[in-house]
């Protein structure tokens, strides 16, 4: 029953488009079997003719055959475009859907999911679903209306030898029905150790360094391998199913035709059937058991793919990150600093309180220094601030306007939000300061990294502003990538700019420079500062302690 739901949501992903997708399967297949047809009653036609040496309505029956095979291959090849257009827009929407929806999970899911979990469905579950639009589900019920086709002048040929090669067919069927449920099985453990893979994978390839020089960079590789080693386990019990599948169907297929042989002598001698409509049987039944061997193993490959499509919907089922958060609002407030935050408490954990009852208000244009110990919440205020949490009690307003009176879009066309480790996409330099507001000019992005300090060092690069980055910025410096994002913040215009520890991570000469870019900044632009360096705490108007 599970099978039959994840079947009609995947085909709910479509839309209206469903009934054209199906149309074409529907066409393809019945076009592709009557040509099979025609050329079988064809080949009676001929033993018929020769049998009683009865040629004179050869020539009709030729040219109503050719008439009727063109129109066959015509309709079979409008059908196939149809099908291959509406498959390939099916998994471009599957694609779009999965991706819109991975950007819009609140921050909370990235933080407790590993990137590999993302990895593992963006590529292996998206990949085999999206196999069910190209060919799982059209290989699995094709051969359904092919046999259909195939069975009806079968049946009028000869209802005797039909029937009785149907019921052993229909054995075959059952065999391969028994084997559904390892295929599932192989597939969610498939999916499972790919996930583990891509996890250990990606902790390889981001802590590269890490892993070369320390005991347990050993430790994460022989993980890697131990789970390669059984993703291939689960791959050759996969193949092992599938090779008995093939077993069995090629078994059936080789006794099929001798019951066929046996079937047909007997029902010739009786007078029950001609040797015309016989040689046209076996060249339809031919066809037809080739269809039901095709459903036989199909049909568990198409349910293994259902269940990579469960993994799919069950991350698309992960609630998205409210419009806004719903936060109880508190008396009118008739002045409107830059921020004032009233009574805030927030916790991850209920028996483990971050912030109680914090208050702090900050003047447009001011400056202000969060400063306090590792672990009391400054980097958890950052996150407030930016509206990736919501606060459990209090309230936050900016310039006026409650957090729960603004949408997520509109809180954070507000602020511009420098971590402490500058993420740079591949790209150039230019690029990746044009991330801040994407329709600013040449002229725009390069006052902005005068601004930032970072004009000088960018027009020593080799190519200036088009030199690449390199991934995640590899190219660059530390001190770079965060004179670079702090461009980027400048060119976004908001009025608020958070920096998380801008400046922690830099050498002397960097941490000048960047200060010397939030002087100029200062009067112009609100600027919360988390952060513990004297010589940054001192560029602010004033000091906020967090206990």
């Amino acid at each position: 029953m599970k099978t039959v739901k994840l079947f009609f949501q995947t085909m709910k992903i479509m839309g209206k488009r469903c009934a054209l997708y199906l149309a074409g399967i529907f066409f393809m297949s019945t076009g592709w079997s009557m040509f099979t047809v025609m050329s079988s009653l064809l080949l009676k036609n001929v033993v018929d003719a020769v049998q009683t040496g009865d040629v004179k309505h050869m020539r009709n029956v030729i040219v109503g055959n050719i008439v009727g095979g063109l129109i066959s291959m015509l309709v079979y090849r409008k059908a196939a475009i149809v099908y291959n257009v509406e498959a390939k827009r099916a998994y471009g929407r599957l694609c779009k859907l999965l991706y819109a929806h991975e950007v819009r999970l609140p921050y909370s899911y990235y933080e407790e999911h590993h990137s590999g979990d993302f990895l593992s469905k963006l590529s292996y579950d998206l990949e085999k679903m999206g196999s069910i639009y190209g060919s799982r589900f059209r290989r699995t019920v094709a051969p359904i209306l092919q046999m259909v086709v195939y069975l009806i002048p079968m049946l009028l040929l000869s209802w005797h030898i039909t029937l009785c090669l149907v019921g052993v067919n229909l054995c075959l069927l059952c065999i391969n029905g028994l084997m559904i449920s390892p295929m599932q099985k192989v597939a969610k453990d498939l999916a499972r150790v790919n996930a583990k893979m891509t996890e250990k994978l990606s902790n390889l390839l981001q802590g590269m360094e890490q892993a070369r020089m320390y005991a347990a960079g050993k430790e994460t590789v022989q993980e890697f391998v131990e789970q390669n080693r059984l993703y291939a386990k689960r791959y050759r019990r996969r193949i092992l199913y599938t090779g008995l599948l093939e077993s069995a169907n090629s078994g059936f297929d080789l006794l099929c035709a001798l019951a066929f042989l046996m079937l047909g002598i007997y029902f010739v001698g009786q007078g029950k059937t001609t040797i015309g409509a016989l040689a046209a049987i076996y060249s339809l039944y031919g066809s037809f058991s080739s269809q039901f061997l095709q459903l036989g193993r199909y049909l568990p490959e198409l349910v293994g793919c259902l269940a990579n499509a469960d993994n799919i919907f069950q991350f698309l089922a992960v609630p998205k990150e409210p419009e806004r958060w719903e936060v109880k609002p508190s008396a009118n407030v008739v002045e409107s600093p830059a921020l004032l935050m009233t009574d805030v408490s927030f916790s991850y954990r209920e028996d483990k309180p971050l912030l109680r009852d914090f208050s702090m208000r900050v003047e447009t244009g001011e400056s202000i220094a969060i400063v306090g110990p590792s672990g009391c919440g400054k980097t958890t205020l950052s996150k407030l601030l930016l509206g990736l949490y919501p606060v459990k009690s209090g309230e936050i307003r900016l310039f006026g306007r409650a957090y729960g009176d603004l949408s997520n879009e509109e809180l954070r066309r507000l602020i511009a939000y420098v971590p402490q480790e500058p993420y740079l996409f591949l790209g150039s330099v230019k690029e990746n300061i044009r991330v801040g507001r994407p329709d600013a000019t040449d002229e725009e992005i390069v006052q902005a990294a005068r601004l930032a300090y970072a004009h000088d060092f960018i027009e020593k690069l080799e190519n200036g502003y088009d030199t690449e980055v390199g991934e995640r910025g590899s190219r660059l410096s530390g001190g770079q990538r965060q004179r670079v994002a702090i461009a980027r913040a400048i060119l976004k215009g908001a009025p608020v700019i958070l920096l998380d520890e801008a400046t922690s991570a830099l050498d002397n000469e960097s941490e000048q420079l960047v200060n010397r870019a939030l002087k100029e900044l200062h009067g112009q632009r609100t600027l919360f500062m988390i952060a513990h360096r004297p010589s940054t705490i001192a560029l602010a108007d004033r000091v906020q302690t967090l206990p």
